[in-house]
C-alpha cells in the first residue's frame, strides 16, 4: 500500500458506512433496479419473477431487536434531551419574571432597571419560546439547542450586570454551562460554553481595569483591582470544570446507551446461533443404533452409526482383512422408489472421484445392497467438521477464517475444473482434519451437478436456505459462483458468529436472501472496512457482482485482512454497498 498515491489512500479513510457520493470508476454494476446440516430445501417456483417489487419482509427476530435497540437508543437521547431543555427553559424564565417582581425594591439608576426590565422580558418570551419547541422531541434540533444558547447568553450576562458580575447571581452562568455541556451535540455544547464564557470575560475584565463602570446592585468597586482580576480568572477556571464535568456526564451516559445495544446485540447473536443449533440438537437426540450394523457389505463390516441425513446413514466401517476403518454412506431404502434419489446418491460417487484427494474424502468403493440400496465407502477423516467447531466458539478469529476460506477455494477451485458445483456448501459440509499436514476438505457431493448434466431438480431450489445464493433459491441454473456465494456466506457466518440471515421458517430466511442484505458485519465484531467490502462482494444478489472465482475471493480476504486490498476491489465494494447498503431491501432481476 506504501507505493500507492497519497490522495488515494486519503479516499479511502472515512468512516465505517460513509460511503462514495457516486458510483466509483471502473466498477459499473449490472442492472439491479428493481442448519441444520443434512436439510434440503424443495422450492416450487413460478415461472417468472412478478413485474412489481414484492413488500421487503419484516425482519427476524436477531435483526428487529438490533434495529430496535437502535431506535431505542435514539429515543431515549432525543426524548431526555428535550426534557431537559423543558426544565431548564421553565427555570430560566421563572428566574427573569422574579427578577422583574424585585426590580421595585432594588436600587440602581431608573434607567439601568428599565434596560434590566426589558432584557427579563426578552428572556422570558425567548424560554417561552424554546419550552413550547421542546414540548416536541423531534423539534428540539441541535441547531435550535444552539440559537437558544446564542440568544440567552448576552440576556442573562446583561441581567446579571445588573445585580452584579461577582455576585452569586452569575451562578445561572453556570448552571447554563452545564446544560448545554450535556448536549449530544458537541457543536451545542462547545458554542454554549464558549459564548458564555466569552461574553462574561470580557465584562468582568472590563470591570476589574474600570473601562466599564460598575452599577450593579452588588458592586465591588470598593473591592482591590487585584482582587477583581483574580475573580476573573478564576471563574473562567470553574467554568471549563464544569464544562468538563458536564462533557464526562454525557460520555458516561453514551457509554451506558453501547453497553446496552451491545446487550442486545449480544442476545440477537445467541439467538441465532440457538436456531443454528437446533437441528444439530434434533439429529444427535435421534436413535443411534444402525439398521445396518454388523452386516457385511463388500469387503467391509460395517459398525456404529456416525449419523443420519436426509439421504441416507454414515457408518463406521472396517475392512474385513486389513482392518482399515472407512466411512460407509447408505442410501435409505425408503427412498429407493424415486429413480432421482438413486441417480443423486450416485452422482455423489462421480462428483467425489472427480476431486483430488487432498480436497475431498477418498472414493474407495461403490456397491448396492440386496435391497437395492446403493452405498459408497469413503475413507474416514479424523477431525470435526466447522459446524462443530463453531458450537464450540460462535466465531473465529479472521486469521482462520482467511485460512478456511483459502483451503476451501482451493477445493472449489478443483471441483470447478472437474466440472462440478457443490450447490450445498455450509459449515457442516467443510471439515478440518486432525492429521498433519491439517486442511480443510469438502464434504458431501449429494446435491452436486456436473456440469452438462441433466438436472435433476428442475424448477426446484435445492440447498440449505442460510448459505443459498439467490439464484439457486430461483432454481435457475446454477455454477459455480454459487459455491462462491455460499462460501462468503460460510466467511460471514465465521466472522461475525451468525448467518447472513436467521429465521425459524424457511421461507422466511429463503426471502430474506432473495429481498434483503445482511446486516454489517460490524454489527457483531470489530473488522477491517476492507473485509466488509469484500464480503460484500461475495454476497452480491446478482452473480455477475461477485468475484470471477473463488480464488479471487479467497485472495482479496487475505488481502483484507492486512490493509492491503487493492484499489479496484475497495471501489467495487463500496459501489455495490452504496447501491445497496448494509440490512437494506433489495430488488434483484436475476435475468442474464
Amino acid at each position: 500500500m506504501s507505493g500507492k498515491p497519497q490522495a488515494e489512500e486519503k479516499a479511502w479513510q472515512g468512516e465505517r458506512g460513509a460511503f462514495p457520493a457516486a458510483a466509483l470508476p471502473g466498477a459499473a454494476l449490472p442492472d439491479e433496479r428493481d442448519d441444520a446440516p443434512e436439510s434440503i430445501v424443495h422450492l416450487k417456483l413460478g415461472a417468472a419473477p412478478p413485474s412489481a417489487p414484492p413488500p421487503p419482509p419484516a425482519p427476524g427476530a436477531a435483526e428487529a431487536r438490533v434495529a430496535e435497540s437502535d431506535a431505542r437508543a435514539a429515543e431515549i437521547v432525543q426524548s431526555l434531551e428535550a426534557e431537559r431543555a423543558r426544565v431548564f427553559f421553565q427555570a430560566a424564565g421563572i428566574v427573569a419574571v422574579l427578577v422583574v417582581l424585585a426590580l421595585p425594591i432594588l436600587p440602581g439608576p431608573l434607567w439601568l432597571r428599565g434596560v434590566t426590565a426589558a432584557t427579563c422580558a426578552a428572556t422570558a418570551i425567548v424560554c417561552a419560546s424554546f419550552y413550547a419547541r421542546s414540548r416536541t422531541p423531534a423539534r428540539y434540533t441541535p441547531r435550535a439547542a444552539l440559537t437558544s444558547a446564542l440568544l440567552l447568553s448576552p440576556l442573562a450576562t446583561g441581567i446579571i450586570y445588573y445585580l452584579g458580575l461577582y455576585s452569586a447571581s452569575m451562578t445561572f452562568l453556570t448552571v447554563g454551562i452545564y446544560f448545554y455541556g450535556t448536549s449530544q451535540s458537541r457543536k451545542v455544547a462547545w458554542g454554549a460554553y464558549l459564548t458564555i464564557a466569552a461574553i462574561y470575560f470580557v465584562g468582568t475584565l472590563a470591570i476589574a481595569i474600570d473601562l466599564l463602570p460598575d452599577l450593579a446592585v452588588f458592586s465591588v468597586s470598593h473591592v482591590p483591582k487585584a482582587s477583581r482580576l483574580y475573580r476573573v480568572v478564576m471563574q473562567q477556571a470553574i467554568f471549563g470544570l464544569i464544562f468538563y464535568l458536564a462533557r464526562q456526564s454525557r460520555r458516561a451516559m453514551q457509554v451506558a446507551l453501547e453497553r446496552a445495544k451491545q446487550s442486545d446485540l449480544a442476545a440477537a447473536q445467541k439467538e441465532a446461533q440457538l436456531l443454528e443449533a437446533r437441528g444439530e440438537l434434533d439429529r444427535a437426540l435421534r436413535p443411534t443404533d444402525g439398521r445396518m450394523t454388523g452386516q457385511v457389505v463388500g469387503e467391509f463390516r460395517i459398525g456404529d452409526l456416525l449419523g443420519r441425513g436426509g439421504m441416507g446413514e454414515v457408518y463406521v466401517g472396517t475392512h474385513v482383512e486389513a482392518g482399515d476403518e472407512v466411512a460407509i454412506k447408505i442410501l435409505h431404502p425408503a427412498l429407493l422408489a424415486d429413480s432421482n434419489n438413486v441417480d443423486r446418491f450416485l452422482r455423489e460417487a462421480r462428483a467425489t472421484a472427480a476431486i483430488p484427494n487432498e480436497h475431498a474424502p477418498k472414493l474407495l468403493d461403490v456397491g448396492s445392497l440386496p435391497d437395492g440400496s446403493p452405498y459408497l465407502v469413503l475413507e474416514l477423516l479424523e477431525g470435526h467438521d466447522l459446524a462443530w467447531h463453531l458450537r464450540r466458539s460462535p466465531a473465529l478469529p479472521l486469521v482462520q477464517v482467511v485460512e478456511m476460506v483459502e483451503h476451501t477455494a482451493r477445493a472449489l477451485s478443483a471441483v470447478r475444473e472437474a466440472g462440478v458445483v457443490h450447490r450445498d456448501l455450509k459449515p457442516a459440509n467443510l471439515f478440518l482434519t486432525d492429521t498433519l499436514p491439517r486442511r480443510w476438505k469438502v464434504l458431501d457431493f449429494g446435491l452436486s451437478k456436473l456440469l452438462g448434466d441433466a438436472s435433476l431438480t428442475k424448477e426446484h431450489a435445492v440447498g440449505t436456505p442460510a448459505y443459498m445464493s439467490p439464484e439457486q433459491i430461483h432454481g435457475k441454473n446454477v455454477d459455480h459462483l454459487a459455491d462462491l456465494y455460499a462460501l462468503a456466506a460460510i466467511a460471514y457466518r465465521t466472522v461475525t458468529g451468525r448467518p447472513p440471515f436467521v429465521g425459524d421458517e424457511i421461507p422466511k430466511v429463503l426471502m430474506d436472501v432473495l429481498t434483503r442484505m445482511p446486516e454489517s458485519p460490524s454489527a457483531f465484531v470489530k473488522i477491517p472496512v476492507e473485509v466488509e467490502l469484500v464480503l460484500a462482494i461475495g454476497l452480491a444478489k446478482h452473480k455477475k457482482n461477485r468475484f470471477a472465482r473463488v480464488e479471487d475471493l479467497a485472495s482479496a480476504l487475505r488481502l483484507a485482512s492486512t490493509g492491503e486490498l487493492d484499489h479496484e476491489t475497495r471501489a467495487k465494494g463500496w459501489a455495490l454497498l452504496k447501491q445497496h447498503p448494509w440490512g437494506s431491501a433489495v430488488r434483484v432481476r436475476m435475468d442474464d
